[in-house]
């Protein structure tokens, strides 16, 4: 944790910011559990300068869960001693300094929408507190502190990624047969995923023709012999996620039509980390990926209709930089060094079948560090 405040404190040195608060009760804003590494639901103020100890103001309850190491914590019982002790907070700022909060101009909500946090009577109270501050958005402190990862960020990955190797390959695969509901398979995974950490998302398990879906609910829908199985699913460990995407086929023999399509997602998937580096616009690695699929044969502006990947981190759709296609209402934008990123090309056949094959990596300097490997040949089950 000491490691992420840091952080913070030096992207705020850079913009020239000289604080960045977060208020929020109930956990409605991520960043609350970002910095705290807690599910906090008391209303709570952190406030964290470009140097010194951060300040958190939580009630009584919670104060006990606050790190006392990198916090100076301040406990309120009633909702009049926190009203005082934000006035305290803020009335004693010096008169003109940069104060960073959670939201974003009118001007540029579209583009930062997740970022967007604070609701408007929380964001009138907490500015009229000194109006003598220059309240500016935090969108660009969010964007430069969650989009590189702490070394701790990412062995968290790390482990977020192996776990969730590991219950597919020991425990999920020996136990999905004919038979079983996609609401079944998706409730195992869950509760594998709790088992080792938590849920990074709702389990994606989508069989025959839903698999041609990308974003398939889980259904009643029975698995048959004989078709494909498509399961994109994350373990949370530690305020980081996993997500991976792995591809089956029900049955003995797959078909050579599958074959051809999982090779050809395969490949595509290949082609991406053989571009994947920092500095390198997203829109190259796009492109190797797409490229790859007309060599198959496949068109991707007809059967590929996502974007190779998104960036990973607290969130499974995380602030960052992707992978995606460019275009002029799209700003291509480099890939940053020590991001988290998906790659998950997949080509979709409506009303028969889909492929996806999706795995985690750290992109770094010189290439990327694959955190997860999906199986180069499909696995029959």
């Amino acid at each position: 944790m000491k490691e992420k405040i840091e952080r913070v404190q030096q992207v705020l040195k850079e913009h020239k910011i000289n604080s960045w608060i977060v208020f929020c009760h109930h956990s409605y804003d991520i960043h609350s559990k970002y910095l705290l590494e807690k599910n906090i639901t008391s209303a709570t103020f952190i406030m964290i300068k470009q140097e010194n100890k951060p300040i958190v103001i939580t009630s009584r309850m919670e104060s006990m869960m606050i790190d006392n190491d990198v916090y100076d914590v301040i406990a309120y019982k009633t909702r009049s001693e926190l009203i005082e002790l934000l006035k305290n907070s803020l009335s004693g700022l010096e008169n003109g300094k940069k104060i960073a909060i959670n939201y974003v101009p009118k001007d540029n909500l579209f583009d930062n929408f997740s970022m967007d946090i604070l609701p408007a009577g929380t964001f009138e109270f907490l500015t009229s507190l000194n109006n003598n501050i220059n309240w500016v958005s935090a969108k660009d402190i969010i964007r430069d502190v969650r989009s590189v990862k702490t070394k701790k960020e990412i062995e968290n990955h790390r482990i977020a990624a192996k776990l969730a190797e590991e219950l597919m390959e020991e425990v999920v695969e020996q136990k999905i047969k004919p038979g079983m509901t996609e609401k079944e398979i998706k409730a195992l995974i869950e509760y594998e995923c709790n088992k080792r950490g938590g849920i990074a998302f709702e389990a994606i398990v989508a069989s025959g023709e839903n698999s041609a879906i990308p974003h398939h609910h889980a259904s009643k829908t029975k698995i048959k012999e004989n078709q494909v199985l498509l399961i994109d699913y994350g373990v949370s460990y530690n305020w980081s996620n996993s997500d991976i995407t792995r591809t089956y086929w029900i049955g003995k023999n797959p078909p050579e039509e599958v074959l051809r399509v999982y090779e050809a997602v395969d490949a595509a998937k290949e082609a991406a980390y053989k571009h994947i580096k920092a500095g390198v616009f997203a829109s190259e690695v796009e492109n190797a990926v797409r490229e790859t699929m007309k060599e198959f044969g496949y068109d991707p502006e007809k059967y590929f209709i996502h974007s190779t990947g998104h960036p990973l981190g607290i969130e499974t759709h995380d602030v960052g930089v992707g992978i995606y296609k460019a275009s002029e209402t799209v700003a291509d934008k480099r890939l940053i060094e020590n991001s988290v990123v998906t790659v998950e090309p997949g080509l979709y056949f409506e009303g028969k079948f889909g492929v996806r094959l999706e795995d985690d990596c750290v992109v770094t300097k010189d290439g990327s560090i694959r955190l997860s490997n999906t199986p180069k040949k499909i696995i029959t089950i």
